[in-house]
């Protein structure tokens, strides 16, 4: 298998990708993912993978692996859209908007050839039902620390699994990576397995 450059500072995609036996290297993006509010969240996440992934691109060496990876997530509920919260008091309420509704998690890849320079993008959207959570819950949930550094403040693979009533979708999409969706891409990109 080729190797695969993340352009990704989450530990689960990583981690996905190995168990999955792909080799993998890791080199965090730094862009401003404040210059994409505007566009609708479908397309926000497709184009936040597409500037990670052009980003570490453009900075990768000779060395480096062909395949520049990208993702992102962001969790859409009526007509807000939930990102990482920036503290403790941010999460509680996302968690509480969250609370017995249901909610769409987009999570959106991009794909760099460095050969060809061609870029591939995808995504996907899972429909997520959470029950209705009490303040105790929510507390217990927030004194776990998952909710940390995640979009709509909660790891569908921890803890918050017990709260997820429905999954309609892409499990793994939930998690940040759709596998299904990347397999999909490399597929096309003429990734050698």
């Amino acid at each position: 298998m080729e190797r695969i450059l993340l352009a990704s500072a989450s530990p689960r995609r990583s981690e996905a990708l190995s168990a999955l036996g792909f080799p993998i290297a890791v080199r965090p993006a730094d862009v401003d993912e404040s210059l994409r509010d505007d566009e609708p969240v479908a397309r926000r996440v497709r184009s936040l993978a597409a500037d990670k992934a052009r980003a570490v691109a453009g900075t990768a060496g000779q060395g480096d692996p062909r395949w520049v990876l990208g993702a992102d997530t962001l969790v859409a509920v009526e007509d807000r859209v939930l990102g990482k919260p920036r503290d403790r008091a941010e999460a509680t309420a996302h968690l509480a908007l969250l609370s017995g509704r249901e909610h769409t998690v987009h999570s959106g890849l991009a794909l760099v050839d460095r050969r060809s320079g061609d870029v591939l993008e995808a995504a996907s959207a899972t429909l997520v039902e959470f029950l209705h959570l009490s303040e105790t819950e929510i507390e217990w949930y927030l004194d776990s620390g998952e909710w940390e550094g995640v979009a709509g403040s909660y790891r569908i693979q921890e803890r918050a699994a017990l709260f997820a009533a429905r999954v309609d979708g892409s499990y793994s999409g939930v998690v940040g990576l759709p596998l299904a969706v990347l397999y999909g891409m490399l597929r096309t990109a003429g990734y050698r397995f």
